[in-house]
């Protein structure tokens, strides 16, 4: 049996409606998804029907900052009703429009004709708004053949038309996510640039050891659990942004074994 448990939606940066993801998630033969959008839990209103064959575990993937890089911690099992992670979610949502405007701004001083009122148009459907939707606007333009290039071009972290956004500590997103009845691991510890000891020091329940940025290490992240007795997620970190692997859901997945004790933790 085989399951993601690290999949982003149109909420967040994704490119998929939810419906859209799950049932792709089926097609593709999963069991067990986890709708983890970056700082929202809009996947989870209650306007969305899933698929009766798939079991999701609400989730969630929080950003916070440790010396000047973004870490990324990973909630599962969260009540996204709880007053904690909605007020997080409205606050983000505004913060986060915010900079996509300032970002269309710079963009519109580079010569590009952007409307901001598709920004807004976006937020109707809930959710936040992120680089992957003005990518996509973007390209729908013509100013670029695909979201890839307009990131590798203009949205890059330092780019031309980049905004930084202000961000939580690693405790306070281990906080939040523990507030709203869920457990925090450690995300995609193989994207992590500086030294992991320091952040392995942190209050996390669990790491996800099984990402594609994980390939070649995924005894050593085996190991880094059993040792500190946390739990084990994994997941394929799908986004359905061409050319960003895996570009198909499916295409890395996780065998339902090796997060056994996570996909049992509510049981």
């Amino acid at each position: 049996m085989n399951v993601d448990l690290h999949m982003h939606t149109h909420c967040s940066d994704g490119v998929y409606e939810p419906e859209q993801l799950a049932q792709m998630a089926v097609d593709a033969g999963l069991a067990v998804i986890s709708i983890t959008d970056h700082d929202t839990i809009a996947a989870y209103d209650g306007s969305h029907h899933f698929p009766a064959s798939l079991r999701i575990i609400p989730g969630i993937e929080l950003s916070s900052d440790y010396g000047g890089e973004d870490i990324h911690v990973l909630g599962y099992y969260i009540d996204p009703h709880h007053e904690a992670i909605q007020s997080y979610s409205r606050q983000f949502r505004q913060r986060r429009l915010k900079r996509a405007m300032q970002m269309v701004d710079k963009c519109i001083s580079l010569g590009y004709v952007v409307d901001k009122n598709q920004i807004e148009a976006l937020l109707q459907k809930g959710g936040t708004v992120g680089r992957p939707h003005l990518a996509k606007m973007m390209v729908e333009r013509g100013y670029y053949p695909d979201i890839k290039t307009v990131f590798d071009k203009l949205l890059y972290r330092g780019g031309p038309a980049y905004i930084p956004y202000h961000r939580y500590t690693v405790d306070q997103c281990i906080d939040l996510i523990h507030q709203a009845g869920g457990i925090a691991l450690l995300a995609h510890p193989g994207m992590i640039k500086q030294k992991l000891d320091p952040i392995l020091q942190f209050q996390f329940d669990g790491i996800e050891v099984y990402h594609p940025e994980n390939r070649g290490h995924f005894d050593e992240y085996s190991r880094l659990a059993v040792q500190k007795h946390w739990l084990v997620s994994g997941g394929s970190d799908y986004h359905g942004v061409p050319r960003r692997y895996p570009e198909q859901v499916g295409v890395f997945c996780v065998d339902a074994d090796n997060v056994r004790e996570l996909l049992q933790y509510r049981d």
